[in-house]
């Protein structure tokens, strides 16, 4: 989907912004562009790119009246209309970014602002901007050597591996709101994110990831909390409904509302009662779905662990179910006064 193999950084900008919340401020110098060698581009390139080269994600920038209000739209939209922008929009995004920086995770550090050319998007050419804000450094040894013997010194720098908070913005879909990737790694997942909710503002795009990634989330949540009150299922039932839903969405390439809850679903009662939960999260989390869409491998990849098969059995053991419902009894024991579950196999492997 994305090749950076043509790529450029035409201009860079650098400031500094702490955190609010311990009144570090913001610096940002009188010349914040700054000179890229072909040394540093060759480092800073894949830097920058690597976390996007395999998404599927995308958001746009959004705003409760009008995207035309969110903050960071306007500057990038200023910055793809004259580049040459950058270092007065780059200022303004600095300044925005620290009002964000109020939560104790987020640490003060240097924000790059780079301007792409040559960004291939599903085949077609587009610009791009690329905002990258370091949360932590790294330290690392230097030895010098001189006449008569080596020194060591133990200096502070930033890392050239995954960067923890980052975002590109493509000069694509100008007016529903820029297409755009992120990167958050500092926040936890279910938490507001400084970076994506507080400075960017952005909401997902409803494609096929959306999709993928919520059907998965509403499979899990309906076998694991509503069916089991609903239906009675034990936790050999889940785990072989959990199971199947894992290799429904890792074997097909298309999704069909209808087709998985008969293959998940054993009963027309509980393939009913799944599409009305669907609609009932739909409702709840303002999140239209589909009932026909292509799988997103990545994910697929990503969002699997929510159908973990696994019985838990007190703190002594853990039975994981890959399937055969069959070959699995649970019962009461009356002499030892404790429950049971009986695994039939032919052979240990």
């Amino acid at each position: 989907m994305l090749d950076f193999s043509a790529t450029n950084i035409q201009k860079l900008a650098i400031t500094f912004v702490g955190n609010k919340s311990r009144y570090e401020g913001v610096s940002i110098p009188a010349k914040t562009l700054v000179p890229v060698h072909d040394f540093a581009h060759e480092i800073l390139l894949p830097t920058f790119l690597r976390p996007f080269e395999k998404t599927e994600e995308f958001f746009f920038f959004h705003h409760a009246e009008d995207v035309s209000q969110n903050q960071a739209y306007q500057r990038c939209m200023a910055i793809f209309a004259d580049p040459e922008n950058l270092t007065e929009e780059t200022a303004k995004l600095t300044a925005q970014l620290y009002e964000s920086m109020l939560a104790p995770k987020a640490n003060g550090g240097e924000l790059f602002v780079a301007f792409f050319d040559e960004i291939l998007f599903n085949g077609e050419g587009t610009q791009a901007i690329g905002i990258f804000k370091v949360n932590s450094k790294d330290s690392f040894f230097k030895v010098e050597k001189t006449a008569e013997s080596f020194a060591l010194n133990v200096l502070e720098g930033i890392a050239t591996g995954k960067l923890e908070t980052a975002a590109l913005i493509f000069n694509m879909d100008e007016h529903e709101g820029y297409r755009v990737c992120a990167v958050d790694t500092v926040s936890k997942k279910g938490e507001l994110s400084f970076w994506k909710d507080d400075f960017l503002q952005i909401r997902p795009i409803e494609d096929n990831f959306f999709n993928t990634r919520h059907y998965m989330s509403v499979a899990s949540e309906f076998i694991t909390q509503q069916a089991p009150r609903k239906f009675g299922l034990d936790r050999g039932d889940q785990a072989e409904m959990l199971y199947k839903s894992s290799n429904y969405f890792k074997d097909n390439e298309e999704f069909q509302v209808d087709d998985f809850t008969e293959k998940i679903f054993p009963e027309v009662e509980q393939q009913e009662a799944f599409k009305n939960f669907r609609d009932e999260y739909s409702k709840n989390n303002a999140v239209p779905l589909d009932d026909q869409f292509d799988i997103s491998a990545q994910a697929v990849r990503k969002e699997n662990k929510v159908f973990k098969t696994v019985i838990k059995l007190d703190k002594n053991f853990h039975i994981y179910v890959h399937g055969r419902r069959d070959l699995i009894e649970k019962g009461f024991d009356d002499d030892k006064g404790r429950k049971f579950y009986k695994v039939f196999f032919d052979e240990e492997l």
